[in-house]
């Protein structure tokens, strides 16, 4: 039997389930990621289900068997389960299959993350039109492959060895990675799933008391407003900082900062702020991160100063911070202190003051890292959405080594009748001039493509995707994405530029 149709079999079976008398939001249960978990009982109770109400017993038994800590409200393992699909939607979609739904998404939920991730053999060809037996025959010369890595005591629990590679090739040059193993993938989808059931023979979901109800506070005579926002720096070295580079321009370091305008769940308008600091300008303990924000008649409306906490990406590093700011034309400047020597850089910030049921879209993000946060975001946590961390590249400077990700946030998109999700097409445009003045253009033709749910922000939906840059010389490019809603008839062409070197 074929390895990839042993891989997909139980959630096939799920798939196979009428449920023609079932909601669209509790059939798709069945047809999910989640599906890919189920036992083979499971698949055929799942297949009996046949009302609203049966599927949501079903489905709270079927994660409160998997909840490690069963006399706690909360279910570590449906956290994990989420952060995992929001992870492989976010780096594996194919064209419009969701990531969590291809190959890649299913080990990673199965499996978890690999201990080591390669890649080779980036191509970057036009899609086949046709498939020749040599298409088939030829998949290891010059195909594109992943390689996952896994070791450990955990790993020969579930794989029987103590090291496992699993691979996944795109044998036709579509950037659909198909799994390829000569072991045991069946078994070890078998253990996997047997390993994540904590409570085999519960029948019946936990319930826990409501929590005590808290007096009211007592009331006070006067309520103590809360301090104004700052909108002077307090320390005079960062002002003379400041003032110093709007007339010289000139930096201790080179940063770069990005901007952008975004919505909470509840329709709170921030302004995310990511600088981005290549490897060689990384901030030394004790460094501050500082910013001031001017109208566009100059005058201060927000400045803070607060202890430089820079994270790792990449090679790189990045700080980041939310404001809170009325509509309107902005100028930031931002930057770092560092042991007596101060880096800088300006953005100019356009708030619309975006309406919680307007439809559009975020700008475009270029980015080579996105991951899953470890700890609940909050709701004005920058660049964060549902879950995944979006890290722009400031410098927009890539090698050829790299994945160049592309990431929009589509708001309030439309969505047909009987549907939970919009129908997107993309349509991608790169064009430039490499190092020797040679002009490149290439063509993607709009494809419908996935638009992933962002948790936490009903009717947001992020799209994405990677595009390896093996092929790219040295150069300076241009990206477009076109986004286009067919249901509503409206699109979006959104461009950035970015740089390959060597």
């Amino acid at each position: 039997m074929n390895i990839r149709n042993i891989v997909l079999a139980a959630a096939a079976a799920a798939v196979a389930v009428s449920a023609s008398a079932l909601t669209p939001e509790h059939a798709a249960f069945g047809k999910g990621p989640a599906a890919v978990l189920m036992t083979k009982e499971e698949i055929a109770q799942w297949k009996a289900v046949s009302t609203d109400d049966a599927a949501e017993k079903f489905i709270a038994l079927f994660w409160a068997r998997r909840d490690p800590t069963p006399s706690t409200p909360r279910n570590e393992f449906h956290e994990d389960f989420d952060a995992r699909v929001a992870a492989a939607d976010a780096n594996f979609t194919e064209g419009k299959t969701k990531g969590s739904l291809t190959d890649r998404g299913k080990a990673l939920i199965l499996y978890g993350q690999p201990s080591k991730l390669e890649h080779s053999g980036a191509n970057l060809v036009a899609p086949h039109t046709g498939t020749t037996a040599s298409d088939v025959e030829d998949e290891k010369q010059g195909a594109e492959m992943y390689i996952w890595t896994y070791e450990g005591d955990a790993t020969k629990s579930i794989f029987t060895a103590p090291r496992t590679q699993l691979r996944f090739i795109d044998r036709l040059g579509r950037h659909e990675f198909r799994i390829e193993r000569s072991l045991d993938i069946g078994g070890s989808q078998q253990r996997a799933i047997a390993a994540a059931i904590k409570q085999p023979n519960l029948t019946e979901v936990p319930t826990f008391a409501a929590p005590t109800a808290q007096p009211a506070p007592v009331p006070i005579a006067q309520v103590v407003p809360n301090p104004p926002a700052p909108t002077e720096l307090t320390t005079d070295a960062l002002k003379t900082a400041v003032a110093e580079f709007k007339k010289s321009g000139k930096s201790a370091k080179p940063i770069y900062a990005t901007t952008g305008e975004y919505l909470t769940g509840e329709g709170i308008d921030f302004a995310p702020v990511l600088l981005y600091i290549p490897q060689g300008s990384a901030p030394a303990t004790g460094a501050t991160f500082f910013g001031v924000v001017e109208d566009a008649s100059g005058k201060n409306v927000a400045a803070f100063e607060e202890p430089a906490k820079p994270v790792a990406t990449k090679d790189d590093f990045f700080l980041d911070k939310s404001l809170t700011l009325p509509p309107g034309k902005y100028r930031g400047y931002f930057g770092v202190s560092d042991a007596g020597k101060v880096s800088l850089v300006a953005a100019d910030m356009e708030l619309t003051g975006l309406a919680k049921d307007a439809t559009s879209s975020s700008q475009l993000i270029l980015a080579n890292n996105i991951y899953p946060l470890s700890a609940a975001q909050a709701p004005t946590d920058p660049y964060a959405f549902g879950g995944l961390k979006v890290v722009p590249k400031g410098d927009r400077t890539f090698r050829p080594t790299d994945d160049l990700w592309y990431f929009v946030e589509l708001r309030n998109p439309g969505i047909a009748e009987g549907e939970t999700e919009p129908k997107v097409q993309v349509k991608l445009d790169v064009e430039g001039t490499d190092a020797t003045g040679k002009k490149t253009k290439m063509t993607a033709p709009p494809s419908e493509v996935a638009a992933t749910p962002v948790k936490g922000v009903p009717n947001h939906f992020a799209i994405g995707s990677a595009i390896p840059l093996q092929t790219f010389k040295p150069g300076d490019y241009t990206f477009t994405v076109k986004v286009i809603d067919t249901v509503k008839k409206s699109s979006y062409s959104l461009k950035e530029t970015f740089k390959v070197v060597q």
